[in-house]
């Protein structure tokens, strides 16, 4: 009894989870429209997910070719739990971007260098119709598109996409650290810490090398780090409870 009390729980903070995220994604794109215009916030939808595909990718991956040994070995913390839990493994770790986050990140990247300049004229041509704002200059699309100019540009993407995909792994990691540190079991919904870690870790990650070479590697303006952090919850959130009450799930998480 105790335990379906538990789990209705859950399904009612999960789904005021997905209606709150979703109207946190209608509030920014009516901010974003009026303050500057609807073409500018089509632009930070579509930079944040060529930004963040690697890490979604790999996410997914670590569940598809994970499994066999967990990476603490069945070992405990200082404070009586698992360190990790038996769903986190090397094969998971290491595999899921390496397997798929990475190599589909790179072919989509190819895609886009070799169709580039329909890309370029696509948006110059709305850029002259006085559509955008704020992302007028054809520098932030060659960016998150192709990386910048080709090779060097190309190259860094490359890196950003392995940054990425690994800064996911090792957030997901982290975050299913602190879960058992809260004493919620693999599996157990997370709602902020299941969402966030890995996107966080891989904004984090590929932020780095833009410290160092400003030239190559930009950090994520601060429309799109909004954008960022309300857009990856919501996917999950929004797309486990259709999920659920399409019957496609047995729980909306």
């Amino acid at each position: 009894m105790e335990e379906n009390n538990i789990e209705e729980r859950h399904k009612k903070i999960t789904f005021g989870l997905a209606i709150f995220f979703a109207c946190l994604l209608f509030l920014d794109f009516l901010i974003i429209s009026l303050v500057y215009s609807y073409s500018d916030w089509i632009a930070i939808l579509i930079f944040s997910l060529l930004f963040i595909f690697p890490a979604y990718i790999s996410n997914a991956g670590m569940v598809l070719v994970g499994g066999g040994k967990p990476i603490d070995k069945g070992k405990y913390f200082r404070d009586g739990r698992r360190i990790f839990g038996d769903h986190k493994t090397w094969n998971g770790l290491i595999k899921g971007p390496l397997f798929l986050g990475i190599p589909i990140s790179i072919i989509v990247a190819f895609i886009f260098l070799i169709f580039w300049s329909s890309i370029a004229d696509y948006q110059r041509s709305y850029a002259e119709e006085g559509l955008f704002v704020i992302y007028e200059d054809i520098s932030s699309y060659k960016y998150y598109f192709i990386g910048g100019s080709f090779p060097a540009g190309f190259v860094s993407l490359i890196v950003r996409i392995v940054l990425c995909a690994y800064g996911a792994a090792i957030g997901d990691l982290i975050g299913s650290f602190l879960k058992r540190r809260f004493n919620l079991e693999s599996g157990a919904p997370a709602p902020v810490i299941d969402q966030l870690d890995f996107a966080l870790f891989a904004i984090l990650l590929t932020s780095i090398p833009a410290l160092f070479m400003p030239e190559l590697f930009w950090i994520p303006d601060i429309n799109i780090l909004i954008f960022l952090l309300i857009l990856t919850p919501s996917v999950s959130v929004i797309a486990n409870t259709v999920a659920f009450i399409l019957g496609l799930k047995d729980v909306p998480w």
